[in-house]
């Protein structure tokens, strides 16, 4: 545990320690472009330079590592004259096109420039140096121009993807980054080229010309695509989601996401939400308010006594799990969530990088929590029998599913959460309207047993829901309670019931999530 001092704070820092990281640890920012946390060093900005105690020459902060009793100035004259030097050779042939780039806002160039620049450049040019602009990449575009040769887009493929579709082409001032023939980008990982770019050389398409981010207000959340659980932020501006980005956290996505995952900031904010209650009809659906929609599931469920199902959803979080199986203990009817066998595919990989086969973000929540219980084909096969009543279930999934539709069909009454319209819905009998992931607060479980928490990003549409407090005003109706007020206070009861999250609270999970104390998951990602 080497000791040094920087910029007059001395510190203690793990062997190995590089001198940027040791910086971010003590909270002083070093300017740097081609230097990333979770990409190898390259070391070719040559932005990063500071002052080392005893060395003749300046050194890059990003590629030497601390020494015991080693002294280091971030802003010194020398350090402050390189960092102006490397700003103003990069901007000989910059284009000085803030106003129309979208990376204005999150640009590293504008950002430092402001920060360690403002100079009278002493370089004369006739013409600034041409490259191709507007190339389409398919996912991302390309502007050469903009591009400070960081190398970050080709680590990230080799390292990463392992794809390798970019490449430096040219020498000297005509060096430029680009794909083989202009191909598009092809893998489900585009949107992480976009995010590594410090400047505004690689662009999402999909964010492209959309929106300013200083008008963006960001949430922090965990992405509801798959049980990876990667750390997100949710931007969104007057209520209304704009995009997904990955949040850093080492041991979950590092700083990366899916192109599938970013694409759910669409289902947010579509004409397809359910915004309200309804019960079917002999004459058809008929709108109602949501308690009395819970009225006529709540007389379903008492007066079927045991002769009621409930199917509870792995998109849930474990919060509004929890209060679905309070009401299914409450009532003594069949339980389980296995439709289609997600626990199967848990930890099972799609690809090398993110992505799992279970495309649930909280299975391992379910099986903690204990609700796969009966199984699901018991279930269907009590169903046709006509043994089954009432059925509620938490979330669509089990409508969807074909083999199951002569059985429903045997069912009185079928009671579903849904979130958004479909054609499933038309085998149930009454719809409650389910507020989305990205609009309640909550907690999933990812396949490594780590709680992490979602924060509400934007407002319900209608009188949606969160799943917690339908369930828990069911069970209010069905004789039993459920004595919380918010998603909070479910999860205090909870902790104090399930094994393995005892202690834990919204403060200790924090940002970063809690990892539960068990070898089981790890024992089968080895396996896998």
């Amino acid at each position: 545990m080497p000791k040094f001092t920087i910029d007059g704070k001395e510190i203690e820092v793990a062997a190995g320690t590089t001198v940027i990281q040791a910086a971010l640890a003590a909270g002083i920012h070093i300017p740097h472009f081609c230097w990333h946390p979770d990409l190898a060093v390259d070391g070719n900005c040559r932005m990063c330079l500071v002052e080392v105690e005893k060395m003749p020459k300046l050194q890059i902060a990003c590629n030497t590592q601390v020494a015991e009793g080693m002294v280091v100035r971030t802003n010194s004259d020398k350090a402050a004259q390189a960092h102006r030097t490397t700003l103003e050779f990069l901007l000989v042939n910059h284009p000085i096109d803030c106003p129309v780039c979208d990376q204005a806002g999150e640009c590293y160039l504008q950002d430092q420039y402001m920060d360690h620049g403002l100079h009278e450049s002493n370089v004369e040019i006739e013409e600034k140096v041409r490259k191709r602009k507007v190339v389409d990449l398919g996912p991302i575009m390309l502007d050469a121009e903009r591009c400070v040769l960081c190398s970050r887009c080709i680590r990230f493929e080799r390292e990463v993807t392992a794809t390798n579709s970019f490449e430096f082409s040219n020498r000297g001032n005509q060096m430029q980054i680009g794909t083989f023939q202009n191909q598009p980008i092809r893998h489900d990982y585009a949107g992480n080229l976009a995010d590594v770019c410090p400047v505004g050389a690689l662009l999402s398409h999909d964010f492209r010309f959309k929106m300013r981010v200083w008008f963006l207000k960001e949430h922090e959340s965990v992405c509801p695509g798959c049980s990876t659980g990667c750390n997100i932020h949710v931007d969104e501006r007057d209520g209304e989601t704009q995009r997904l980005r990955p949040r850093r956290n080492v041991e979950v996505n590092k700083s990366w996401m899916c192109d599938p995952g970013r694409k759910l900031y669409k289902d947010i904010a579509v004409t397809t939400r359910i915004s309200g209650a309804r019960l079917k009809r002999p004459a058809g659906w008929e709108g109602v308010a949501v308690t009395a929609a819970l009225d006529e599931v709540g007389s379903w469920i008492k007066g079927s006594g045991n002769t009621v199902a409930f199917v509870a959803s792995p998109q849930a979080t474990n919060e509004d799990l929890f209060a679905f199986k309070a009401l299914a203990d409450c009532v003594g009817g069949l339980l389980d969530f296995r439709v289609g066998d997600p626990q199967l595919k848990l930890h099972e990989r799609i690809d090398g990088v993110l992505q799992r086969a279970d495309r649930n973000p909280n299975t391992q929540g379910a099986l903690d929590l204990g609700l796969g219980k009966d199984g699901v084909a018991e279930i269907l096969k009590r169903c046709a029998s006509g043994s089954v009543r009432a059925l509620v279930l938490q979330g669509p999934e089990l409508l969807r599913s074909p083999e199951a539709v002569d059985a429903l069909a045997k069912v009185p009454f079928i009671a579903v959460f849904a979130t958004h319209e479909g054609p499933e819905l038309e085998h149930a009998h009454a719809v409650l309207p389910l507020s989305l992931w990205a609009e309640v607060e909550g907690t999933f479980t990812n396949y490594q047993r780590r709680v992490q928490r979602i924060r509400k990003a934007v407002s319900a549409p209608g009188d949606a829901r969160p799943g917690w407090e339908l369930a828990s005003g069911l069970l209010q109706r069905a004789g039993g309670s459920l004595p919380a007020q918010s998603a909070r206070e479910v999860f205090a009861r909870l902790q104090a019931t399930v094994p393995g999250y005892a202690g834990l609270d919204y403060k200790i999970i924090g940002s970063g999530g809690r990892a539960l104390q068990t070898a089981e998951p790890a024992a089968v990602e080895a396996r896998a």
